[in-house]
């Protein structure tokens, strides 16, 4: 029975061009286009990863006064899951859901009663979240993209408030066109947590194959990488920069029992090597550098919101270790 339920999953995954990747054909006016170009990896459907921070300083300045620590914990736990649900020429869909905490540990801070500090420490981030992808290919070689996300960031675990108080929402729509089978790209905007606070911004993404080996992949502001694989598409690896960024509601007083937003974005330099291990199973190693744009309280989600605890945070190393599922070679001939 496991064995057929894999093999269920297999050939779901293996069917959407949103998670899998598509036939690699020139746009004209008698098929649809599709927003794949050659050498993409296959997309992944389950994605387990543990990621870890390591050492750093932060610093902090409120009503409460100043303080400094050192944040000898910061780790995370993250699962994804994607499936498509309509598979048409003219149309696709997937669904997914994404789950992940967050957790800090301090150490030598000038102040033990810092409110901050003990309230981060004995509360974990958590995130969880639905997403629909939409993919609507045209028989010129035009198409559209559509991603919504929304779900609950922070403490909603507590009984004191509402679920819809912890409750975020982001969309980003894109129209593309297709030069050739190496290169692509779309324009878009996107009402998003990426800067920490909610915001409206341009995306720009483009996507350019030099050959079967390299290419670079690229949706600004969020995420720019240069991707090589070896021939037997077994391994891969990415020199790449990406935007993180969430929001998060949370208690900090409990005596006032008032909700706060933390504005979390920061800056990632990295390296990734992914390998197979059996086709349809692969792991990735990635580390690099993290250094921060943002990591203050505010008393809003909105861009001009006032700041309750402004923070400084060092730049620090991080690294995660991820295993992942992807169609069977042999479901996408």
């Amino acid at each position: 029975m496991p064995r057929r339920i894999l093999q269920i999953v297999f050939l779901l995954l293996s069917a959407s061009p949103v998670l899998a990747q598509e036939p690699i054909i020139n746009c004209t006016d008698s098929v649809f286009c599709v927003p794949g170009v050659v050498g993409l990896p296959r997309s992944k459907g389950i994605v387990i990863k543990r990621e870890i921070v390591r050492d750093y300083w932060i610093k902090s300045e409120s009503g409460d006064g100043k303080s400094s620590a050192e944040v000898r914990r910061n780790r995370r736990w993250e699962f994804k899951l994607r499936a498509p649900i309509i598979l048409k020429d003219g149309f696709k869909m997937a669904a997914g859901v994404k789950y992940f905490v967050e957790e800090f540990n301090f150490e030598q801070p000038d102040n033990l009663d810092y409110p901050f500090y003990q309230n981060l420490e004995n509360r974990s981030l958590r995130s969880i979240r639905g997403e629909i992808f939409m993919v609507k290919p045209t028989r010129t070689n035009k198409y559209y993209l559509l991603r919504l996300s929304a779900g609950l960031n922070g403490d909603y675990q507590s009984e004191s408030f509402a679920k819809n108080d912890f409750f975020k929402f982001s969309i980003s729509p894109l129209i593309g066109w297709k030069k050739n089978d190496y290169v692509s790209y779309a324009f878009g905007v996107a009402f998003s947590y990426g800067f920490g606070r909610r915001s409206i911004y341009p995306l720009v993404a483009y996507n350019r194959s030099f050959n079967n080996q390299w290419g670079i992949e690229t949706i600004l502001p969020a995420e720019i990488k240069l991707r090589y694989s070896t021939l037997n598409l077994k391994n891969y690896f990415y020199a790449k920069a990406e935007l993180h960024g969430s929001n998060y509601s949370i208690r900090l007083d409990e005596a006032k029992n008032d909700l706060v937003f933390l504005d979390k974005s920061e800056v990632r330099f990295l390296l990734t090597w992914e390998r197979e291990i059996h086709d349809w199973l692969w792991f990735g190693l990635e580390g690099g550098l993290r250094s921060n744009i943002n990591f203050d309280l505010s008393d809003d989600a909105s861009i001009s919101a006032d700041v309750l605890v402004e923070n400084r945070l060092n730049s620090a190393f991080v690294y995660n270790f991820s295993i992942f599922v992807v169609p069977p070679r042999k479901l996408l001939k």
